[in-house]
């Protein structure tokens, strides 16, 4: 195409740019180190500067390298985006990423109402990324527990506001109640939470050894430990509603307002294709259920 350089070029620069390595670029690929180079060295012959910094055997992105790359994000991205539904026929489908605690104790729970409201568009749960993610096109959805203020190009939806506090079996429930500090009580920890504690303590106040206690690799490991009685969780309201509500989880102290809140998040120039519109209008509806 007039005006633009070598897609395959540009194609070779965007693996190299992203794994920050000619040599993992050709390895992704199954090309040379070489073949590599060479399509690097005309991309930059055809711009007129560098793209990349040799340095000690390494390479490094220009400032000029940094504006391609998140180009070649968001047109590589729109393309695999487009390539793959156009394949996928008639199923719709959307790529989500959120934390494994939120699917398992949030999502799950109530997906069978989104599949019954649109039956055609089919969810695909990844593992919690960023918003670069986004951008590139590897995911089409992000939900995220995070401070307020993002991005201009990313779209964000408040799913709502995030109350933390401790959890427990009934059983523990009036030890915690009765103690004013947390220095002897068995604390649960999620490795995917680590500051939680630390977090609700400042909010409420109470004194204790927020460090002690048995881990976790995920909240929902954690969750499930205090269900069965082997300690406190700190976790936030919306992930236990169903534990509340059926009395395998109390509160003893209540909850706490958190600094963050829960999000949903698209790229902005997608913020009103129809799959999209769809999962948010749901999740808004949820909610509120």
């Amino acid at each position: 195409m007039a005006g633009l350089p070598s897609l395959r070029a540009l194609y070779y620069f965007h693996q190299a740019a992203a794994c920050n390595s000619f040599s993992l670029a050709a390895q992704k690929l199954n090309v040379t180190h070489s073949a590599i180079s060479h399509q690097i060295r005309q991309l930059e012959a055809w711009m007129g500067k560098p793209l990349f910094l040799r340095i000690n055997g390494g390479v490094r992105l220009t400032a000029q390298g940094e504006t391609l790359l998140l180009s070649c994000h968001s047109a590589f991205g729109e393309l695999t985006r487009i390539c793959e539904h156009i394949r996928s026929d008639d199923v719709r489908r959307l790529r989500l990423s959120c934390a494994p605690s939120f699917l398992s104790q949030w999502l799950i729970p109530r997906l069978a109402s989104f599949y019954a409201r649109y039956p055609t568009t089919e969810l695909q749960f990844l593992p919690l990324g960023d918003t670069d993610q986004l951008r590139n096109g590897d995911i089409d959805v992000l939900i995220l527990s995070a401070t307020a203020g993002h991005a201009q190009d990313i779209d964000v939806t408040l799913i709502e506001d995030d109350y933390i506090g401790p959890l427990c079996s009934p059983q523990l429930a009036t030890i915690v109640a009765g103690h004013s500090d947390f220095f002897t009580l068995p604390l649960l920890h999620a490795d995917t939470k680590r500051y939680a504690w630390a977090e609700w303590a400042a909010k409420s106040g109470v004194p204790g050894n927020f460090d002690a206690g048995r881990r976790f690799d995920n909240l929902t490991l954690g969750i499930q430990a205090a269900r069965n009685g082997l300690g406190i969780i700190m976790a936030p309201r919306s992930l236990v509603t169903q534990e509340l509500k059926n009395g395998t989880l109390v509160a003893p102290l209540g909850f706490e307002l958190a600094d963050r809140a829960t999000w949903m998040m698209t790229i902005r120039r997608r913020q009103q294709e129809e799959e999209i519109t769809q999962f948010r209008d749901w999740l808004r509806q949820a909610v509120r259920e």
